[in-house]
């Protein structure tokens, strides 16, 4: 069964008459419009945070995470992946902390989050 928050977050972005059931989970959703999207947004002040998100199923599990994390304020941009379970959210540390980002997602999705530590900015580190 497809949960309200899901169809709710569908609707909020536009998407609501090409949504059905994931034939494979039966609880995502598919979408024509289903596909990895940045917000090209610029702010003076940005930072990122890589997240470990688990419980995603089906390949419509990233978009609904996406466009629940971006419904959050202080959030410019989400991308997430399902192989790697990973998502990189660019947001405003003045109005929303790493922490609460997580707790959102977890909120709005029942997917879990974890916060991944920073490699930029060990000795050694990055990419």
């Amino acid at each position: 069964m497809v949960s309200s928050m899901k169809l709710a977050l569908l609707f909020a972005a536009g998407l609501g008459g090409a949504a059905a059931i994931c034939p494979i989970c039966g609880g995502g959703i598919q979408t024509a419009a289903a596909q990895p999207a940045q917000v090209a947004l610029q702010a003076p002040d940005t930072a990122t945070v890589r997240l470990h998100i688990s419980k995603m199923t089906c390949g419509s599990c990233p978009t609904t995470a996406r466009l629940a994390l971006k419904r959050l304020a202080g959030v410019y941009s989400a991308t997430v992946t399902l192989d790697d379970s990973l998502g990189v959210v660019r947001y405003d540390p003045r109005r929303v902390k790493p922490a609460e980002i997580a707790a959102h997602l977890t909120r709005l999705t029942g997917f879990g989050a974890t916060i991944l530590p920073d490699t930029s900015k060990t000795p050694g580190g990055g990419q």
